[in-house]
């Protein structure tokens, strides 16, 4: 008997602890839609052939089978090892920067696609804000090594010959449930 109440107990900590999301107060006055360091969602994948769905509203800055270019980033969540593939152009990855993120659940009707056309961050910006860089790299695929790593979000960002992208990933070196991970997002 004891131990059932102790378990309601916990239980009722737990669900209030996790029914209170950031979009409950206004957050979005207090940060930038533009931040580095924020990820408002995210694009799981499993694969190079997998295709990915969307959770949230992802502040990403990533050509998928547009124009003449394509890249990729995967798996997403992360467990260990991300390839990024560059696809469909003669243009190589040249530099990969890793900036330590926060997720967060706002500007969820924002669009993404039309901020980013016409702001974007600068080389000098992602390296200050960056706790990884990868330089003068010249390939279309590089696969990074993510053991050691915390568990949780980063944003990845990749120069090519011609642009700069990004790309929000997660890193889980806790193994996390993942449907946990996904009902994070609803």
């Amino acid at each position: 008997m004891r131990l059932n109440y102790k378990f309601h107990i916990i239980l009722c900590v737990f669900l209030t602890f996790f029914s209170c999301s950031s979009d409950d107060g206004d957050d979005s006055k207090s940060v930038d839609e533009t931040a580095i360091d924020l990820v408002t969602g995210i694009y799981p994948r499993s694969d190079s052939f997998s295709q990915s769905f969307r959770l949230g509203n992802p502040n990403v800055r990533m050509p998928l089978n547009i124009s003449s270019v394509s890249i990729i980033a995967y798996p997403n969540p992360v467990v260990e090892f991300l390839t990024v593939q560059i696809f469909q152009t003669n243009d190589l990855i040249t530099d990969v920067w890793l900036v330590k993120a926060n997720a967060n659940q706002i500007f969820q009707d924002t669009n993404f696609e039309d901020i980013f056309d016409q702001n974007t961050y600068t080389e000098s910006e992602i390296s200050q804000a960056s706790i990884q860089t990868y330089s003068d790299i010249s390939n279309n695929t590089i696969t990074l090594n993510f053991e050691g790593f915390e568990t949780g979000y980063y944003r990845i960002f990749i120069k090519t010959n011609e642009n700069l992208y990004w790309d929000n990933i997660y890193v889980d070196n806790n193994d996390l449930d993942i449907t946990e991970f996904f009902d994070s997002w609803e």
